[in-house]
């Protein structure tokens, strides 16, 4: 199963570089629909984000290690940063909150924001050959610590606050979109460490990030529907 992933993963990237494409413009259509409704365009952020990655990853199938590949691997580092913070507006406006509770969190989000891109900014890169593909991963010993655990830390709470977001549409609503986007994001980053496969967990994470994009999509149709 493995070594069938990993022959398969330059093919995988495109696609999945295509799929969040579609996605993205999907998803901006259905703002412009009715921008009063700004979940969508969240979604199409954070969905920017994965697709900008996939891309730069399916790259480094053809270009190899090199100046320019190292050079498009830095925004990956800065939208992940900036974007996935977008979760926390989104899981608002999903459980329909006071505008004291939108403004609380936009400036929240904001601070978040800026301080994920200046994260993403500060990571130095070292090239990573593994199963055909050339990707720049953090080199943590020239990475300040702050800078590393700043996105992690990104990576892990909003995700968590987009399970509990869902739960309680969940038990409320019936909509149980949003728990299995968070749910799939945290389950398939957690299989590799679990399993000792740490060398393709950069894979299977972009499986789970697949699988959320794919309710984000069900919900935001969904939404919309019922407005």
């Amino acid at each position: 199963m493995t070594q069938t992933l990993l022959i398969a993963a330059p093919v995988l990237l495109w696609i999945m570089t295509a799929f969040y494409l579609t996605a993205f413009i999907a998803l901006l259509k259905l703002f412009r629909q009715d921008t009063s409704h700004p979940i969508p365009l969240l979604m199409a952020g954070i969905v920017f984000g994965l697709c900008y990655d996939a891309f730069v990853l399916a790259l480094g199938a053809f270009l190899g290690d090199g100046a320019l590949l190292k050079i498009l691997s830095y925004p990956r580092y800065i939208l992940h940063g900036a974007l996935i913070p977008l979760m926390l507006p989104l899981c608002a406006y999903a459980l329909e909150a006071d505008q004291k509770v939108l403004k609380a969190v936009g400036a929240v989000t904001g601070v978040l924001v800026l301080l994920g891109a200046v994260a993403g900014l500060k990571m130095s890169l070292k090239a990573l050959d593994f199963a055909g593909i050339t990707r720049y991963i953090a080199d943590t010993a020239l990475t300040p610590a702050w800078a590393n655990g700043l996105l992690n830390l990104l990576s892990i709470v909003p995700t968590l606050v987009l399970i509990v977001c869902g739960v309680i549409l969940w038990k409320k609503k019936g909509k149980k979109e949003l728990t299995l986007a968070g749910l799939l994001m945290m389950v398939f980053s957690a299989i590799g460490p679990a399993t000792g496969h740490m060398d393709i967990n950069f894979l299977l994470s972009m499986f789970g990030e697949l699988g959320m994009v794919i309710f984000f999509w069900i919900y935001a149709k969904k939404d919309a529907q019922n407005d």
